[in-house]
């Protein structure tokens, strides 16, 4: 029995020995400047079995902080080349390795291969990795979604997206904020790219809600405007008119009070003229702004801000439209053209898409020109309405037989 606690002490002296030898020599190389060796004394004591776990971590640990103390770009390549390789698989080091990773990355990403970078950089499942700090986990999420956006990879960013909880946001803390900032920067672009405005427009009221915008009259202020524009271009349903009474009871409105007459405008029950309300009031306003409101840049003169002057045309169109559905059931091809300013032709595939859609209900009899606006009846209300026909009969001829008896027995 003393035998064999003798040769465990004995084991457990030589794992001692050997962990502290391996760290005294990868300190003397680095302090010798024996860089080759440095290198090789690392992936040699990285794959001895007699070493625990401990042992290695410490040494890489200690390796990290060496990497910043390189004398050249070259050997520290190198030496970060060597540390990703023996931390490679291995969990408990799995902290360092993206941290070592994130140096490689800039450095591509520096000398323009933002593909390279971006591979390597969502090789990283830091979403799974148990001892890193939730926000350098954030941290590295959002540089996993900046790289996909640079290479326009916008289905894998908006994937990413969703690993962040927007709860680690509420911080007040000016670190959390500017990574708030960020994060929303990039869902604006991934949702700029599928033309989702009401998305875009919850984005930039959890950016309007920050302290350093708030705080700040410009930011707030250019904020705002986005917040009512791309209100006004998300299409019609019910959770776009609920979010637009929402922006529209801001009382910080007040601060741009001609947008909020633009906002007004489609609040109100009301047909709204193209040219007479938007082009001659707005179209400065929007594009190319005033001595009192500077323009956000939606609707500039290029691709992008074109097709958002457009969308707005399609807004201003489908606004009338359901303003007419409510009070015309026949109505002809001029007349409605007339009231929605579109030329005729255009004004018919506008409606044939509205109608597809299911933005309102309506019929087209081409040869007569004629549009018809009545509400379509559903198979339930047909039903219901045959129900309470055929309950009122029933009643009647109760009523009816019960007075013949009464008649009878008098």
């Amino acid at each position: 029995m003393k035998n064999g606690f003798w040769e465990i002490l004995a084991e457990k002296n030589e794992i001692c020995r050997l962990q502290s030898d391996e760290l005294v020599q990868v300190k003397l190389c680095f302090e010798g400047q024996l860089w080759d060796l440095l290198c090789d004394t690392i992936m040699s004591y990285s794959k001895k079995r007699l070493l625990i776990k401990v042992a290695i971590a410490k040494m890489v640990r200690d390796c990290c902080e060496m990497v910043e103390k390189m004398p050249t770009e070259e050997l520290r390549m190198k030496l970060i080349d060597t540390l990703r390789t023996v931390t490679a698989g291995k969990i408990y080091v799995e902290v360092e390795r993206a941290r070592l990773t994130q140096l490689v990355v800039k450095k591509l990403e520096s000398e323009g291969r933002t593909n390279e970078a971006c591979d390597m950089l969502l090789e990283l499942q830091v979403e799974t990795y148990g001892s890193m700090q939730i926000q350098e986990k954030v941290q590295y999420l959002l540089e996993q979604m900046r790289l996909s956006l640079a290479r326009s990879d916008f289905v894998r960013a908006s994937i990413i997206s969703k690993k962040i909880n927007v709860k680690f946001f509420n911080s007040d803390k000016d670190e959390i904020q500017d990574m708030k900032l960020k994060y929303y920067e990039l869902m604006i672009r991934i949702a700029l790219n599928d033309r989702s405005y009401l998305d875009i427009c919850k984005h930039y009221r959890a950016v309007f809600d920050t302290n350093k915008i708030n705080q700040d009259p410009t930011k707030s202020k250019e904020t705002l405007k986005r917040i009512i524009i791309y209100c006004i271009l998300a299409p019609y349903d019910n959770e776009q008119w609920d979010l637009m009474n929402r922006v529209a009871g801001q009382r910080e409105l007040e601060n741009v009070s001609d947008y909020k007459t633009l906002l007004d405008l489609f609040i109100n029950q009301e047909l709204i003229s193209w040219k007479g309300a938007i082009l001659n009031t707005y179209e400065k306003l929007l594009r190319r702004g005033t001595s009192s409101s500077t323009a956000t840049g939606v609707f500039d003169s290029n691709p992008d801000g074109e097709k958002h002057w457009s969308d707005l045309h399609l807004r201003v169109g489908e606004q009338n439209l359901r303003m007419i559905a409510k009070y015309y059931t026949r109505i002809s091809f001029d007349r409605l053209a007339e009231l929605i300013d579109f030329p005729v032709d255009e004004m018919e595939k506008f409606l044939c898409e509205m109608i597809v859609s299911g933005a309102v209900q309506g019929r087209i009899h081409r040869p007569s020109k004629i549009v018809d606006l009545s509400a379509k009846s559903s198979t339930t209300d047909v039903l219901d309405q045959w129900g309470h026909g055929v309950t009122h009969l029933i009643q009647k001829e109760q009523m009816v037989h019960k007075n013949l008896d009464l008649l009878s027995i008098s």
